[in-house]
């Protein structure tokens, strides 16, 4: 009898231990965060995500009063774009984020902020001047154009900054040119390291 007890024993044990083995990767598999899922490249997800869009919409919320400026937004592979209008004031405040999967350098942001970039930003004025260009390198970048439309004078800012390695965040202001003052007071509220060039 005491042969036969200590010879179940193993068979026991090991059973035991293959139990415990599931039930480990079970507990595991049920604990793990799930995967992201939707469309992909090489290198992630190409949807914005809900954090993504949620700091769009917060960006600069404060600053734009709902009752006066009107939002609307898109969000698409690799980009949301939000756009708050302002009748009364005839300003526009147009925010986009890129989303660079892969990662981003010089290169990718000399072609999209090239000329023929800027040709399709402002495709909707008469004409756009670039005025003026100043930067914290690797970081934050303003480019300043003098614009008309209908006969109207304009002043855009248009600020590029690097937020991390895979994302840029675009803001560009434009108000009347008579309107000089609001655009400053816009534009430090928003980006007060980089409010304006010096020319």
């Amino acid at each position: 009898m005491v042969n036969s007890l200590w010879g179940s024993r193993p068979r026991n044990f090991f059973t035991c231990l293959i139990l415990l083995s599931m039930l480990t990767t079970i507990f595991l598999a049920a604990c793990a965060p799930a995967a992201a899922s939707g469309p992909r490249d090489d290198c992630g997800l190409i949807e914005p995500t809900d954090q993504d869009v949620n700091k769009i919409l917060s960006f600069g919320a404060d600053q734009f009063a709902p009752e006066k400026w009107i939002r609307s937004y898109t969000v698409e592979p690799y980009k949301i774009t939000l756009t708050r209008k302002n009748d009364t004031d005839l300003a526009v405040a147009y925010t986009e984020y890129l989303i660079y999967t892969c990662g981003y350098g010089q290169p990718e942001l000399d072609s999209y902020f090239s000329p023929d970039g800027f040709n399709i930003v402002f495709e909707g004025y008469e004409s756009h001047t670039q005025a003026a260009f100043c930067e914290i390198p690797n970081e934050l970048a303003l480019y300043r154009f003098d614009l008309v439309d209908e006969g109207i004078e304009y002043t855009a800012h248009y600020w590029v900054e690097q937020t991390d390695e895979t994302h840029v965040l675009v803001e560009m202001l434009v108000f009347p040119r008579t309107s000089a003052g609001q655009l400053e007071l816009y534009g430090k509220k928003l980006f007060p390291k980089l409010t304006a060039c010096q020319t």
